[in-house]
């Protein structure tokens, strides 16, 4: 009997390859620079692009431990200790160890809850958790603007979502009320809403105290992700709900061991019962290695740093307010940030944009992230500065000058042309 392959309309690699033929050529212009840009040398204010020293404003360091010699040194015999490969395995079956328990015992501790539960992964466990809390008679509320690792989680819920416009609450009331009358409806369910105790684009804060006071009103569990306001905010560290006052009436805390820790993996805090449900539902953790002891135990001795050294706090809040009270004298527009995390909006278009980016690279050897359309509106550029400890006063003079030197030469038309030399025919 003879065989025939059957032959089907598209194939999938021909259609992706069809659909991504612009994005291609784009990747092959901006690869290297624009996008997955190397930036070289130890991790600091100071490393290496292509070569050229520059002045970098893209470090998840906020608390300068990678620089710091007692975490360092720290670091180091951990290392020697564990390896990079102990506990083997997830934490279900064969990855727990009695140092996973003693951090989450001090997490639970610094964040005011009964309990914590630690994360290898921040981007999957946010997602995972997410997935576990809801099933399909729930009904997630979320700000537009929260992480993709939140976006990713609404992907997964199989039920109803409704977002809100961003810190906007009037909108989340809405939003409230038309989940309240699904409920009615089928009251089997709940409410989660999603939200972040600072915004990662737009430096600002989450509205947590206008949010907590809804609860009031309208029934529901806060889900926040503050993962940049972890270790940062809050007279002791402990996070965005501290700084509001509101730790008590936040439901489920997440922070995040990838910014101010410099290190691996997070956790997520809340009443005992629901994170032994976690610990048995999450499934980036139970089908996942568990985070391995030499960040583990890396995270507790971080942890008692900062305890002994809120001095690193100030330090940090003295640069960032430094940087942005110079920039808004200068009148710079920063939107709603007022955070360590810096946004600078300039209006262009996309050809103006690529070619200050190319102009603070080249000639004023500055390194900051770049967003434009379609994550921010369109005909925008926004740069963000995200100061650090060892970010110096000279280092966020240099900055200052360099801005207002871009938007006279943005002013005078000078990025206007459509094509800069950095880019050549592929």
């Amino acid at each position: 009997m003879r065989l025939y392959k059957k032959t089907f309309k598209v194939d999938l690699f021909d259609r992706i390859r069809t659909n991504e033929e612009s994005l291609s050529k784009m990747a092959r212009q901006l690869h290297g620079y624009f996008t997955y840009p190397k930036l070289e040398g130890p991790l600091g204010a100071h490393m290496k692009f292509r070569g050229k020293d520059i002045l970098n404003w893209n470090v998840n360091d906020y608390l300068g431990f990678t620089q710091n010699e007692e975490i360092r040194r720290i670091d180091e015999e951990l290392t020697r200790k564990w390896g990079l490969s102990y506990p083997s395995g997830n934490r279900i079956m064969a990855g727990h160890t009695s140092i996973h328990e003693k951090l989450e015992s001090m997490l639970a501790d610094f964040t005011h809850k009964e309990d914590a539960f630690v994360l290898n992964y921040g981007y999957q466990g946010i997602s995972s958790v997410i997935d576990a809390l809801c099933d399909r008679k729930d009904i997630i509320v979320y700000d537009v603007q929260v992480h993709a690792s939140m976006i990713d989680g609404v992907r997964l819920h199989r039920g109803e979502h409704f977002s809100y416009q961003h810190n906007d609450m009037d909108s989340l009331e809405k939003a409230l009320q038309k989940a309240e009358s699904k409920l009615e409806k089928d009251p089997q369910g709940g409410i989660l809403l999603l939200t972040q105790g600072v915004f990662s684009s737009t430096g600002d804060y989450g509205k947590l105290d206008q949010i907590v006071a809804l609860k009031e009103r309208y029934s529901f569990r806060i889900f926040l992700n503050d993962a940049d306001g972890f270790g940062v905010q809050g007279k002791n560290g402990s996070g965005t709900a501290e700084h509001f006052g509101v730790s008590s009436q936040i439901d489920l805390y997440l922070g995040s061991f990838s910014k101010a820790f410099a290190s691996q993996g997070c956790f997520i805090a809340g009443p005992e019962l629901i994170m032994n449900y976690l610990r048995y539902r999450t499934r980036t953790q139970l089908h996942s290695k568990a985070l391995p002891l030499v960040f583990t135990e890396g995270i507790i001795e971080r942890l008692k740093y900062l305890k002994k050294n809120l001095s690193l706090l100030k330090k940090l809040h003295t640069n960032a307010d430094y940087l942005r009270n110079a920039l808004l004298e200068k009148g710079f527009d920063l939107g709603e940030s007022n955070t360590n995390i810096i946004p600078i909006y300039f209006p262009c278009n996309i050809y103006e944009a690529l070619n200050i980016v190319i102009d603070l690279r080249e000639n004023y050897n500055i390194f900051c992230p770049v967003l434009i359309y379609p994550f921010i509106l369109k005909d925008q550029l926004l740069l963000r500065l995200m100061p650090t400890v060892y970010h110096s006063m000279e280092d966020m003079d240099f900055t200052l000058n360099a801005f207002v030197d871009i938007r006279e030469n943005l002013k005078a038309q000078k990025y206007s042309t459509e094509r800069s030399d950095f880019f050549k025919d592929s």
